[in-house]
C-alpha cells in the first residue's frame, strides 16, 4: 500500500476519527502528519497517549496544517464547522473529506466556496476494527490523487468502492447501517439458543463465527449465494424446514420492504 505524504488533519476525535487514525498508524503514517481537534479533552487526551498525534482544541490550527481535512463531525453542527473554516479552505485548498451522515455535497460546497475539493465518505462501524466498508462521493473538483488519497485513508480500516451521490442513500441501507441488522440477527439466534447448554459468551462467539465464516464463504466461493444457500439445504432436512418458514413469512419481501424505507429515511435526512 502507497504511503500518504499529506498532513492529515481531523475536525473531531470521536470513535470513527479514532478508528481512521488508528488504521493511519498502523499503515505506517507518521503521527507527526496527523492533526485532530475536539471540543472533548478526553478525545484529544486518548488519541495523544494511543498515537502521539498532534491535538487542539481549535479547529482553524488543523485547517492552517492540513492537506487534507476529515470532517468527522455530528450533521447538527457542521454548518457551524463549515463556515467557521470556509476562509481557511478558500486560502488553502485542502482536500475535504466530509463524513457526516446526510449531509450532501451541495450544502458542504455552499458553505465553502464553488471550488473547494470535496468527498463524501459513508463508512460503517466495523472500521474500529480494520474490517469496514466505505463508499465514497467525490465532487468535480477532485483530482486523481485525491480520490487515490481518500481511497488510502479508508482502506487502512477496510475496504473502499466510489459511488455516485444518487446512491449513497440505498448504500447506506445497505451497507452504512448494515451491522445493525447482523447484530439484530445475533440477538434473535440468541434468544433462540434457551436450550443449548452453554454459557451466553460462549453461544455469542459461536453464532458471531458461524456468520463471519459464511460471509467469507460467499465472498471467496465461486457459487452465488443462492447455491450455497441450496448447498446446505439438504432435501427433507433441518435446514429445508427453516428456509420453508422464511419462504410462509416472505421473508425476504420483509427484508426487501425494510431497505426500502430506510434508504427512504436517508433521503429524509438528507433534505433537512
Amino acid at each position: 500500500m502507497r504511503e500518504i505524504k499529506e498532513v492529515i488533519g481531523f475536525i473531531g476525535a470521536g470513535n470513527m476519527a479514532t478508528a481512521l487514525i488508528s488504521g493511519l498508524i498502523n499503515g505506517n503514517h507518521s503521527p507527526s502528519q496527523i492533526i485532530a481537534s475536539s471540543p472533548e479533552e478526553k478525545h484529544l487526551e486518548r488519541l495523544f497517549n494511543e498515537y502521539k498525534v498532534k491535538t487542539t482544541n481549535n479547529n482553524l490550527e488543523v485547517a492552517e496544517l492540513a492537506d487534507i481535512i476529515v470532517l468527522a463531525v455530528k450533521p447538527n453542527v457542521i454548518t457551524s464547522v463549515l463556515k467557521e473554516l470556509s476562509e481557511t479552505i478558500l486560502k488553502n485548498n485542502p482536500l475535504v473529506i466530509s463524513i457526516a451522515a446526510g449531509v450532501k455535497i451541495e450544502k458542504i460546497e455552499s458553505l465553502l466556496n464553488p471550488n473547494a475539493k470535496v468527498i463524501r465518505a459513508m463508512p460503517n462501524t466495523p472500521a474500529s476494527i480494520m474490517e469496514g466498508v466505505t463508499a465514497i462521493v467525490p465532487n468535480e473538483k477532485v483530482n486523481e490523487l485525491d480520490i487515490i488519497n481518500a481511497k488510502q485513508v479508508f482502506e487502512y480500516v477496510g475496504i473502499v468502492t466510489e459511488i455516485k451521490e444518487k446512491d449513497i442513500d440505498i448504500f447506506t441501507a445497505l451497507i452504512g447501517s448494515g451491522p445493525a441488522y447482523i447484530f439484530y440477527i445475533i440477538e434473535s439466534l440468541l434468544e433462540s439458543s434457551d436450550d443449548l447448554d452453554l454459557s451466553k459468551e460462549d453461544k455469542i462467539n459461536l453464532l458471531a463465527s458461524m456468520i463471519s465464516g459464511s460471509a467469507n464463504l460467499a465472498r471467496t466461493s465461486r457459487d452465488s449465494p443462492e447455491v450455497l444457500r441450496e448447498k446446505v439445504t439438504s432435501p427433507g432436512g433441518v435446514t429445508q424446514r427453516a428456509i420453508e418458514e422464511f419462504e410462509i413469512n416472505n421473508f425476504k419481501e420483509l427484508i426487501k420492504k425494510t431497505m426500502r424505507e430506510a434508504e427512504r429515511k436517508s433521503i429524509e435526512l438528507g433534505e433537512n
